[in-house]
């Protein structure tokens, strides 16, 4: 059993104390995110091309990970992908309107905030579901009623109690870890949180030195989970001052993240412009972080990612 496999075991039996949907609320609550609801009645939902959306925001890291899920897959052409204005107004809103509504909160009635990604069906002219842990586990769902086998399985049967573990894993210590660090509510707090995260990923590293993936030689949904925050990290790193988020000293977790770039399902959903222009020249993001580093580019961000 290798140090990352003990790691993940031992949080993971923490994680099973308490159900799923608490323990998703009280991470969220940690790090100010929102999370959705999970309503699928599956059988009311038939695969049909071009039936459903999935709306996203590109600079979101949970987001990103849906709209690749669908690309790996092959579901572009049953599953659209609509993406939302970079800047936020006083909500998140499509650039031009979508089934008639232009603010994302508008499609989901009494509730005051639309939370995304979610998944739109169009002949219904409802959200299906918000709930972005298990998105890409419907989608895997969906891509199980074509007659093709996709070239990537995500979430192959003999790994998912496995995977479900590795993604719970990186669920609390990363994903979570980065924003509860960043939004600690002092300097040490921020400290503390930083700290625990720098020892996430030199495990991470470590793992990642001997194999290419988080399973070897199989990408899976759990490093759906991983990548888009590692990307990101050149952002934490400046707007949360996080030292942690500095990967210039994990080798191997640099190079993970310049192979997954190379994949052209991953490429296609990473849209570096997005996610420059909605962290650093967002409204609610300058209201948040200041004008700093509201002159970043591409290349000031991820100067180094490049297409081999």
């Amino acid at each position: 059993m290798t140090l990352l496999q003990e790691e993940i075991q031992q949080s993971f039996q923490e994680y099973q104390q308490i159900s799923l949907t608490k323990a998703r609320e009280a991470f969220y609550r940690q790090s100010f995110l929102h999370d959705g609801e999970f309503y699928w009645p599956e059988e009311s939902y038939p695969l049909e091309k071009k039936r459903y959306a999935l709306i996203w925001l590109p600079a979101c890291p949970r987001a990103q990970r849906v709209a690749a899920t669908i690309h790996l897959l092959g579901l572009t052409d049953w599953i659209e992908t609509i993406e939302l204005a970079p800047h936020k107004d006083q909500s998140w809103h499509f650039s031009a309107t979508m089934d008639g509504v232009y603010y994302l909160y508008e499609l989901f009635e009494q509730k005051a905030e639309g939370i995304q990604p979610c998944l739109y069906d169009k002949k219904r002219h409802e959200v299906i579901t918000n709930d972005q842990y298990n998105l890409s586990k419907i989608l895997v769902r969906f891509s199980n009623q074509l007659e093709k086998t996709p070239s990537w399985k995500l979430y192959p049967v003999d790994k998912q109690s496995q995977i479900d573990a590795m993604s719970g894993f990186i669920f609390q210590h990363v994903n979570v870890q980065i924003y509860r660090a960043g939004h600690a509510a002092n300097v040490e707090d921020k400290r503390k949180e930083d700290k625990k995260l720098a020892q996430t990923f030199q495990i991470l590293d470590r793992h990642l030195g001997q194999y290419p993936f988080l399973f070897g030689d199989t990408l899976t949904d759990a490093d759906l989970r991983l990548f888009p925050s590692l990307l990101r990290c050149p952002i934490y790193a400046k707007q949360f001052a996080l030292d942690s988020c500095q990967l210039a000293g994990y080798e191997n977790l640099r190079g993970y993240v310049h192979k997954f770039y190379q994949i052209p399902a991953i490429r296609e959903t990473t849209k570096l412009e997005q996610i420059v222009e909605t962290h650093y020249r967002s409204p609610h993001n300058l209201k948040t972080f200041g004008s700093k580093y509201q002159k970043e580019t591409i290349t000031s961000t991820f100067g180094e990612l490049e297409i081999i």
